[in-house]
């Protein structure tokens, strides 16, 4: 089967593991999940993508999960990104059992999935803002001690 793979399916696009790291470090690891369970559904391996999203939800969740009890002065802006490309390290190594030979597809485009994670992405830190700035003013300041 992989033989039939390799030689029947080169012409398919697919989003490339640069893409795939790059979603999962400025969105999330459930980002990169979903272009690696497409690119995983294009050359017919369903069942394996259905695992990889379902992992990357997983892996995600454990994340935030076991960063909660990390003290703040531990976190920074660096922490989410290392997460991410951890994760993407682990799609990709995951990706390749089923498609070794990734790098002869050719390339899909981002625009779709990036209009999708930023239609989701934007509105979420815009209400952030506003809730900040609401608190802010109603209670003299968010951060009081």
């Amino acid at each position: 089967m992989e033989t039939e793979l390799q030689a029947a399916q080169p012409h398919v696009p697919l989003y490339s593991a640069r893409a795939i790291r790059g979603f999962s470090m400025l969105f999330s690891a459930i980002a990169g999940g979903f272009l690696t369970a497409q690119n995983l559904r294009d050359v017919g391996q369903s069942e394996a993508a259905r695992k990889a999203l379902w992992g990357s939800i997983g892996y995600t969740l454990l994340l935030l999960w076991l960063t909660s009890y990390l003290p703040n002065r531990v976190g920074g802006t660096w922490l989410p990104l290392v997460i991410g490309y951890a994760g993407a390290m682990g799609l990709e190594a995951y990706s390749k059992k089923f498609v070794p030979n990734w790098i002869d597809f050719p390339t899909k485009s981002i625009k779709k999935p990036l209009l999708i994670c930023l239609a989701i992405t934007l509105p979420l830190i815009a209400a952030i803002v506003y809730l900040a700035a609401v608190a802010s003013t109603v209670s003299g300041g968010l951060f009081q001690y």
